[in-house]
């Protein structure tokens, strides 16, 4: 059998949330595994921003692979603490991942392009190359024995509704134009690292959605009394997991 962890931010969330009724209209063996959910409202990142944090983990199976789908929401590519998987909640089902033959695709670097890489003031901060070369020591010194393949992250929303009145800091204000010129940074950066580094081509996510932005057309219109609506329809998180699925 596969084992096949995906580990991200919130979107990796949405993707679990989403993988239930994919598999149940896809594939007839399907059953849960285990789902877990840990909530902590105040946390600190890098920076010393208070961040609303969640971490959850949602797993499916069939007879022939296990995926694992591990949330983290906030959570960038430069800080992400693999050692811990974030806040500990999921550290005593993941921390024995690397094996040979599990599959890990670490899928980070939304937060990165959308709230900090085109802010030029914040402090203890790098430009893309920096980021992503740190992301993937960090990843490959914690999984330096199973099969690691980077996921691109979801490219950057044209428009995003926000409820900044209760978590500012989780919305600074950067034009879509500055976000899409550093997630293109970003992807640029991870394919060519990769590349370098003898790793497999990164997981495209813009092919498979067939985009580079996210159109509102893409996102869900209700409810918005989430705190940011920078999530896609479910539609949308099943082309990923359809890639992923077939893919391995």
């Amino acid at each position: 059998m596969k084992n096949i962890l995906i580990l991200g931010d919130s979107h990796t969330t949405r993707l679990g949330y989403c993988a239930a009724q994919w598999f149940l209209k896809n594939i007839e063996s399907t059953r849960a595994a285990e789902c877990n959910a840990q909530y902590n409202i105040k946390t600190l990142d890098e920076n010393g921003y208070t961040i609303f944090m969640k971490d959850t983990l949602v797993s499916r199976e069939d007879d022939t692979c296990k995926i694992l789908m591990s949330g983290h929401s906030g959570r960038s590519a430069y800080s992400y603490d693999f050692d811990n998987f974030a806040s500990g909640t999921q550290k005593e089902i993941l921390s024995e991942w690397n094996i040979k033959d599990n599959i890990f695709i670490p899928w980070l670097g939304y937060i990165d392009c959308r709230n900090h890489l085109p802010n030029k003031t914040i402090k203890n901060y790098a430009d893309a190359e920096q980021v992503v070369s740190r992301y993937i020591d960090n990843v490959m010194k914690k999984f330096d024995k199973c099969k690691v393949i980077f996921m691109e992250p979801i490219p950057q929303f044209i428009t995003i509704v926000t409820s900044s009145w209760r978590f500012s800091e989780l919305d600074p204000d950067h034009e879509f134009e500055e976000r899409h010129e550093q997630y293109l940074n970003f992807v640029k950066e991870l394919r060519k690292q990769c590349l370098e580094r003898g790793l497999e081509e990164p997981i495209s996510v813009s092919k498979i959605l067939g985009t580079d932005m996210i159109e509102p057309w893409m996102q869900p219109k209700s409810p918005l009394s989430m705190y940011l609506n920078d999530h896609m329809r479910p539609e949308q998180y099943e082309k990923i997991l359809s890639y992923i699925y077939s893919k391995f």
